[in-house]
Parts: structure tokens; C-alpha cells; sequence
């Protein structure tokens, strides 16, 4: 990841998918709540990152989403009438390491704020878009927990990772 912007609100960077292209992650934050960091390429929302921040030691990480659906507008006029004859195909932005992009990037601004335990919760619609999405947590470091009180009313599975003295 390479910065574009270092503004405080509304930061922006560059990620790399695992093809190399680019994709702007854009940060919209108020520093003692929350933050949410939107994956655009050509414009266009295909990724999103939902944290709330519970001072003084603990993020929540609220989603974490990439896109399967996205229809890119036609960049020229010849597109635009070909789309007119043919029905575009959404593009899937799922496989392509952009989730871990997002993920990595939670885990950094949690360590940078002091934060030691990031959490979250898993639903069954969770587990059933993303079969292998427990697999992916536990990839990441992420305890699989059963549900408890700090979970989502429909959670079946609480995540939870300790970051404990580091700073990395």
C-alpha cells in the first residue's frame, strides 16, 4: 500500500490486487468513533471496511465487504452503444486479495491508535456468502469464538484478535 494523501479525514491510497491493479482506498473518519474505508476502482465503490472504535482499547470491526455485482459505466461512446445491444456482465471483485487489503489495513490503524483487541461478529448469511471466511479469519490471526454479550443479536460466531503490546 502506498499513501496518496496523508490528510486526516478523508485520507486516501493506492492498493495493488494480486493482477497489480489499482484501486484508491478512500477513508472517511471521525477519529474518536469510527471509520470507514471505501475500495473504488474507475470510480466505482467495489470494497468496503466498517470499524467503530471503542476507546481506549478496543475496534470493532463491523464489515468487511467486497463487491460481486459492480457494472462499470461505458468509458466511450462506442461502449455505451455496444452496452445498448449487449447487457454487461457484473464484474466479481471477490478472490482478488482485497478483502485481506482492507483487513491489514484495520489491523494498522488499530495498532497506529494504541488499540490491542480487535472483535467482531459472524452471521450465518456471513458464513454462507463466504464459506471460507472463518478459514480466512484464523488465516489472519483471528480467535473463532462462540457468541457472546459484545456480539451482534444474530451473531453465530464472534472473531477477535489480540494485538496486545505490538506496534507493528
Amino acid at each position: 500500500m502506498m499513501w496518496e494523501s496523508s490528510s486526516e479525514n478523508n485520507a486516501q491510497m493506492i492498493i495493488r490486487d494480486r493482477q497489480g491493479r489499482e484501486y484508491r482506498l478512500q477513508v472517511d473518519a471521525d477519529e474518536d468513533q469510527y471509520f470507514t474505508a471505501k475500495l473504488l476502482y474507475r470510480n466505482r465503490e467495489v470494497g468496503r471496511l466498517q470499524c467503530v472504535l471503542y476507546p481506549p482499547d478496543k475496534l470493532v470491526i463491523g464489515d468487511i465487504l467486497i463487491r460481486d455485482d459492480v457494472i462499470h459505466a461505458p468509458e466511450h461512446l462506442g461502449a455505451a452503444l455496444l452496452r445498448r445491444l449487449v447487457e454487461p456482465k457484473p464484474i466479481d471483485y471477490r478472490r482478488r486479495g482485497l478483502g485481506t487489503h482492507l483487513l491489514q489495513f484495520a489491523i494498522k490503524k488499530a495498532r497506529q491508535r494504541g488499540i490491542k483487541r480487535i472483535s467482531g461478529s459472524l452471521t450465518q448469511k456471513d458464513i454462507n456468502n463466504n464459506p471460507n471466511l472463518v478459514k480466512w479469519y484464523k488465516k489472519h490471526g483471528f480467535e473463532i469464538l462462540p457468541p457472546s454479550q459484545e456480539n451482534i443479536e444474530n451473531a453465530v460466531l464472534g472473531i477477535s484478535l489480540d494485538l496486545g503490546e505490538k506496534l507493528n
